[in-house]
């Protein structure tokens, strides 16, 4: 018997959240690539800063907080 492929670690959690926030599937799609732009930007700053508790780094991450939070509000109300 051959064993499964496993599954591609590119998905974006879009793609593995699809089933799920399929009620809203505009507003999660949107937030998700906000989300993606957001881990981007604070990775590269903390790199350039070389600190996570630079101000610029810190102010990155309360954004992307304040985005992860929205998507799961989007997330569990396609669920009721």
């Amino acid at each position: 018997m051959a064993a499964a492929e496993p599954k591609s670690s590119t998905l974006s959690s879009l793609q593995a959240d699809a089933p799920i926030i399929s009620h809203y599937p505009g507003r999660a799609a949107e937030l998700a690539e906000e989300i993606d732009r957001l881990r981007g930007a604070m990775t590269e700053t903390f790199l350039r800063e070389h600190s996570l508790i630079a101000d610029s780094v810190v102010e990155l991450s309360r954004q992307l907080d304040r985005k992860i939070n929205e998507y799961m509000k989007v997330v569990r109300l396609s669920r009721e």
